[in-house]
């Protein structure tokens, strides 16, 4: 006889494990704030990166790649970061399209990428202005006002990654499937190739 789940329970324990997220604030967040570095050597070639900022330039490479490390199709950096249990980080994203979130140091670099939980990135995107979406297994559309500054929460503890919108506080979203402290993750960055306009790194101060 097969085994029925019960995807009722399912969706409650979830709902939960999100509202539980929500109550956990962003000042508190805030507390866990680490210096987070552009990594050069990962950058696809036609990502300009100065300091803490990075964009699009579509006419020409920007620099001499690094062939083993960096993304070679999609426009996507890495960030370096100190190893801690909890760390927050703020991204200027005032854009129409952008991608911002966690990936493990082992994910895939190269060709078309697969943004999910199950390739080892964890991600939000914002397309056209308008479509904001959690990259889960399956797309989820987050109806929610648009941010210009994105707060970025890992928990390994939680096994959790968080988004807020840094200039209300909001919550945004939370991925409740994170990666755990073995898997070693890394910020990721992309502002997307439509434009020239840069995202950039946030430097801030926790109350």
């Amino acid at each position: 006889m097969p085994i029925i789940r019960d995807s009722t329970k399912e969706k409650d324990a979830s709902a939960r494990s999100r509202k539980n997220t929500a109550e956990f604030n962003i000042n508190q967040a805030r507390s866990h704030e680490v210096d987070v570095a552009l990594d050069v050597d990962t950058a696809h070639p036609k990502l300009k990166i100065n300091g803490k900022s990075l964009q699009w330039i579509d006419e020409s490479q920007q620099r001499n790649i690094n062939i083993e490390n960096c993304f070679d199709e999609e426009p996507f950096v890495l960030g370096n970061m100190g190893r801690a249990w909890k760390s927050y980080w703020e991204v200027n994203v005032k854009k129409d399209d952008w991608v911002l979130g966690v990936a493990k140091a082992t994910a895939h670099r190269k060709g078309t990428l697969v943004f999910r939980p199950t390739g080892g990135f964890w991600v939000i995107r914002l397309s056209n202005g308008q479509r904001l979406k959690a990259m889960e297994d399956e797309e989820h559309v987050l109806e929610k006002g648009i941010p210009d500054k994105v707060g970025i929460y890992l928990d390994y503890q939680e096994r959790k990654v968080t988004f807020y919108n840094a200039d209300d506080g909001s919550f945004i979203y939370s991925f409740i499937n994170g990666a755990s402290y073995q898997d070693d993750v890394r910020p990721l960055f992309s502002p997307w190739n439509n434009d020239a306009k840069p995202i950039t790194i946030l430097s801030i101060t926790a109350p």
